[in-house]
């Protein structure tokens, strides 16, 4: 096995990687967003023999942490996730870069920032209007961020709204419930959507966790799911397949967007060419019972 201390001496560098993570603490580890991410990411490093650093914050202010990593060349490279940016978190970055520290983005921030995405909204759109074609007409949505501080959470919901719109249906608030990623949230929510009348005919849920806890709901109400009201989740995690009834989901190429990303970042340290700045993977539609079109 080769001696990766002896191999980073004789290059001059290090060979680790830092995966900078700035966003909530408890979604990190509750979500299978980053394990899957980090999947791919590892499979690609391995290779190389580079090492992964971890670095979590739950406040892009707190830039110090990853900013020694910049500045004590601790890590070769960067690849970061922001929940939430700013015009300051992106001069940051831009700054870094200028210094000379490689930098890929899990999402397209700016034009001079490599990055490698994963096209949310078209899944978004693709899912809503799955149920608008299934003739559900008044859909609810049980999302997350109740201050729409993540600009991500405020493009979701655009489209959802939009979606509504180019169909000739109307977008209630009335119908809008905010969770926290978990199960629990979800129940909470549409619990809460229950309390009111008339009753919606489909449910979407921005995250799968949500999306069971709003199943576990409506079966506690005697509710039938789809007949009574469809249900649709996000993210396609494991046990959505495994759900009762299964859930009809938008699958994340979350591996491929990992490994994606570790070889533009290995690609950057090597002084190798780089063939797109800026990709973007699509999503997928995986119909499974809770919407009725199984």
């Amino acid at each position: 096995m080769p001696n990766v201390s002896a191999q980073s001496l004789a290059r001059g560098r290090t060979d680790t990687i830092a995966l900078v993570l700035v966003q909530p603490h408890r979604q990190v580890y509750i979500d299978e967003y980053i394990p899957r991410v980090l999947t791919g990411i590892t499979e690609v490093t391995r290779k190389e023999n580079f090492r992964i650093l971890l670095e979590q914050t739950d406040d892009s202010a707190e830039v110090g942490s990853y900013r020694d990593l910049v500045y004590s060349r601790h890590a070769a490279g960067l690849i970061i996730n922001f929940s939430i940016t700013s015009p300051g978190d992106i001069e940051n970055i831009l700054e870094i870069t200028r210094n000379g520290m490689h930098v890929v983005s899990l999402k397209d921030l700016h034009p001079d920032i490599h990055s490698v995405e994963v096209d949310k909204l078209q899944g978004v759109q693709t899912l809503i209007q799955h149920l608008i074609d299934l003739e559900h007409q008044r859909i609810a949505c049980i999302t997350y961020d109740h201050e729409l501080r993540n600009p991500h959470v405020h493009e979701r919901m655009e489209v959802f709204k939009t979606t509504l719109e180019q169909n000739n249906l109307r977008f209630d608030p009335a119908l809008v419930r905010y969770g926290e990623f978990e199960p629990d949230t979800g129940y909470e929510a549409m619990m809460s959507i229950l309390d009111r009348s008339p009753l919606p005919d489909a449910v979407y849920c921005m995250n799968d966790l949500m999306a069971f806890g709003a199943i576990r709901a409506l079966q506690e109400k005697g509710l039938r799911i789809p007949e009574d009201i469809a249900v649709v989740g996000f993210d396609d995690v494991r046990l959505s397949a495994y759900s009762y009834p299964s859930l009809t989901t938008v699958h994340e190429p979350d591996e491929e967007h990992g490994r994606l990303a570790a070889e533009m970042l290995l690609a950057l340290i090597n002084g190798s060419e780089v063939p797109q700045k800026h990709v973007t993977l699509e999503t997928s539609l995986i119909i499974r019972e809770s919407c009725g079109a199984a």
